[in-house]
């Protein structure tokens, strides 16, 4: 069975700090209209919705989301780790009631907050991940190529300034290990320990840091 773990884009998106950003979908043709047929353009942030955040996002030199080889992008290992997150609450590997798994490429951290997306709860009083949960996971878990989560980003905004050093953490290329790829606003309903692969299918456009994408759990 396949699952979509990230949220469709539409007109209004949750984003980091507005739970109400506008995308523009705007019908350039119309067959209602006597067009011979229908096209869209759209208009928004590549940091709205779900997306992946590459090292280009808080490091000069990272990679941006083009230069990465198909292949980063399928995870043949994912664990899925339910959790309780308090408003503002900042995630630290002694927050972890389960072991992660030596043999684990992606990890996903289920809390239940995607019940308040939509609100300013969900975009003002986000938890978020402290910097030493990036520094336990490039020395500790290798094999460790992304994390995703159920809240609108690895920056709480109640602790901004912290969740910038975290995100340099996981993402510098020069600090110790490999950097982590961050996937934020994911739709994590579905994810169960039963999930066998995760497929995340971000657009490739070039020039810009990271971008949105989809997210299909494969095996639930």
């Amino acid at each position: 069975m396949m699952r979509f773990l990230s949220y469709p884009i539409n007109r209004t998106i949750p984003s980091y700090g507005n739970p109400r950003k506008q995308c523009a979908i705007i019908p350039t043709r119309a067959m209602k209209r006597g067009d011979a047929c229908d096209i869209f353009s759209f208009t928004m942030d590549n940091h709205w919705g779900t997306h992946v955040d590459c090292p280009a996002h808080f490091c000069r030199t990272g990679k941006k989301v083009v230069e990465f080889r198909a292949e980063a992008w399928r995870f043949s290992n994912p664990q899925v780790i339910s959790m309780t997150l308090k408003e503002g609450e900042l995630l630290t590997p002694d927050s972890l009631k389960k072991p992660i798994n030596p043999k684990t490429d992606l990890l996903l951290l289920k809390s239940g907050w995607s019940k308040f997306r939509g609100t300013i709860r969900y975009s003002r009083k986000n938890p978020g991940v402290h910097a030493s949960f990036g520094q336990f996971l490039r020395t500790r878990y290798p094999k460790v190529r992304a994390i995703g989560f159920d809240w609108v980003s690895l920056s709480s905004f109640l602790h901004r300034e912290e969740g910038w050093a975290a995100h340099r953490v996981f993402l510098d290329s020069k600090a110790p290990g490999k950097p982590v790829l961050i996937f934020e606003d994911m739709d994590l309903r579905a994810a169960t320990s039963k999930l066998k692969e995760v497929w995340a299918l971000p657009l490739r456009i070039q020039g810009i840091d990271s971008a949105p994408c989809t997210v299909i759990g494969v095996g639930q």
